[in-house]
């Protein structure tokens, strides 16, 4: 995490789980996922009304006072203002309630979907049974698997230019070269709602500018802010705070005041192409070990550098030759440089690693194997009695002069069939006319 605290963090309602967080994170905000939310529901009430109401206090857009309103009315028709589950929901409500959550950023994110399904594809390259190395191994495959997506993902977001699909060109074509492209997408369903937004006042102040704008046909108002001054907005609804992302209100007010851009303070830069870009410089006056939240700043620095190195020395022979040797040389030098640094010796004892010691399962069982179970009876030879071979690789059925494999053979047969067990006599006079087949 280099050395940062996550803003959100999202459980299944586990209670270790949330006093681990609250200890360790202190300034984090906890959410209850709404998946695990709307199971416990069904589980514990499961009437459908109810779960109607539920699921609009958990994930609807309303105001404080409309989800008490809401709450109270649902719980008098049920007569659910005893019920255990339900008073512990409540008490809990700032955990999992959109109207006490509102203005906390969460990325969109309300279940652990994205955890579950990050252990899902892990599963598929990894086994409970894998030795080290084998554990070693196959996760390497999987973090190559998931790199390739991240890679394909960039690849679509860098080349290529979407279609414009709204008569807003200039915000969209903006907004296509500032994000990616799944954010693209996301922002430009939002476009296409600014058409419905209309602005139905508008009041000026020292500091600021006030619209009040609605949707069309609707009679629920929203606040917008805006510093001419320093081009911020803000919004009543607090979507930007919660995802990232432009609300329709603002982006109607981006269009009712003619912008052909979206504005800096609206742009998370964690949504944009350039989230990756190293922003770290070294004016070669510090000195001392990189830290930990620039190490990789600089080392995406360096990698740019060398790949202009490669491809200019890969062109004539004399460069290529002369560029690897001094390479060589570099090094090598930065190596003995790390070595004093870090007062490492040169030869380094070798640590064995071993394979884990496998553990026990629940439920595996305690038997305990007695000697009498780890005996194991040899398997031998029923023409010889030895246990070093079977029948069909002993000397005395390869030579054709003992007769009483034949027989047992015969006899083995004769009880498959049902004939039941026959004489020595009438089996030799079986296999008379087969010896007399062969000698003829």
């Amino acid at each position: 995490m280099k050395e940062k605290q996550p803003k959100s963090v999202i459980t299944d309602g586990d209670l270790a789980m949330k006093s681990a967080v609250s200890t360790v994170f202190p300034g984090a905000h906890h959410r209850l996922c709404s998946w695990h939310l709307l199971r416990n529901a069904t589980a514990r009430v499961g009437r459908p009304d109810f779960l109607r109401k539920f699921c609009l206090c958990l994930m609807g857009d309303l105001e404080v006072d409309e989800f008490e309103t809401i709450w109270t009315d649902s719980m008098a028709d049920h007569g659910l203002e005893d019920h255990p589950w339900i008073v512990d929901m409540y008490a809990k409500k700032h955990s999992w309630s959109n109207a006490h959550i509102r203005g906390k950023f969460f990325a969109g994110l309300k279940t652990t979907s994205r955890c579950e399904a990050l252990n899902m594809q892990l599963g598929k390259f990894i086994h409970n049974r894998y030795n080290l190395r084998e554990f070693v191994e196959h996760f390497q495959h999987y973090l190559e698997f998931m790199r390739r997506r991240e890679l394909v993902a960039d690849y679509k977001s860098a080349y290529g230019e979407p279609v414009v699909k709204t008569k807003l060109e200039a915000i969209e074509q903006f907004a296509a070269t500032v994000y990616t492209k799944e954010v693209f997408e996301l922002f430009r369903e939002v476009l296409m709602l600014a058409s419905n937004v209309r602005v139905v006042s508008t009041k000026r102040t020292s500091t600021c500018v006030l619209f009040k704008v609605a949707m069309y046909c609707k009679q629920r108002s929203w606040a917008v802010s805006w510093a001419e001054e320093d081009d911020e907005f803000s919004c009543s609804c607090q979507r930007m705070e919660s995802f990232g992302l432009p609300c329709v209100h603002m982006v109607g007010v981006m269009v009712y005041l003619n912008m052909t851009a979206i504005p800096k303070g609206l742009i998370l830069d964690r949504w944009t192409k350039r989230a990756k870009q190293p922003r770290a410089h070294c004016d070669g006056t510090r000195v001392g070990e990189i830290p930990e939240a620039a190490y990789m700043s600089i080392h995406a620095v360096m990698l740019d550098d060398c790949r202009e190195l490669v491809s200019l020395s890969c062109r004539f022979f004399e460069d290529y030759v002369d560029v690897k040797t001094r390479l060589a040389k570099e090094c090598q030098s930065l190596r003995d440089k790390y070595r004093q640094r870090l007062g490492v010796a040169e030869e380094v004892s070798r640590v064995s690693v071993r394979d884990p010691m496998r553990p026990r399962y629940k439920g595996c069982g305690r038997r305990v194997v007695t000697s009498r179970g780890k005996f194991r009876r040899v398997q031998r030879c029923r023409l010889c009695g030895k246990g070093e071979h079977n029948s069909c690789k002993c000397q005395q059925s390869s030579t054709g002069e003992n007769i009483d494999s034949f027989e047992a053979d015969a006899a083995y047969e004769s009880m498959k069939a049902g004939e039941g067990v026959r004489s020595t006599t009438n089996l030799s006079e079986l296999a008379e006319p087969f010896f007399l087949a062969v000698t003829h």
